[in-house]
């Protein structure tokens, strides 16, 4: 496995350790409950061809924001290691 592949894997498990803590909040777990009543009423109050739309829509969104989020993470640990080690504290 090269240095990237491994800081990579790296970043990836703390990510996802990252995610696992917050959802065990509370914000989360509102979030996901306001999630729940925003799809009962896509279901309720769309056809299913536009709830097909929305959903498709809604999904791609999901799938950006979630890329972006783990870029932000990433570029922050990267920036912290590197002022750390500017900082003169990592060897």
């Amino acid at each position: 496995m090269s240095k990237d592949e491994e800081w990579n894997e790296f970043l990836g498990n703390l990510l996802s350790c990252a995610l696992k803590n917050l959802q065990a909040t509370k914000e989360y777990e509102y979030r996901r409950k306001r999630q729940e009543h925003i799809d009962e009423m896509l279901t309720t109050n769309l056809t299913s061809d536009q709830k097909d739309m929305i959903d498709e829509v809604l999904f791609e969104l999901g799938l950006a924001q979630d890329h972006e989020t783990e870029l932000i993470y990433q570029q922050g640990l990267k920036d912290c290691i590197w002022l750390l080690n500017n900082l003169g504290l990592l060897a």
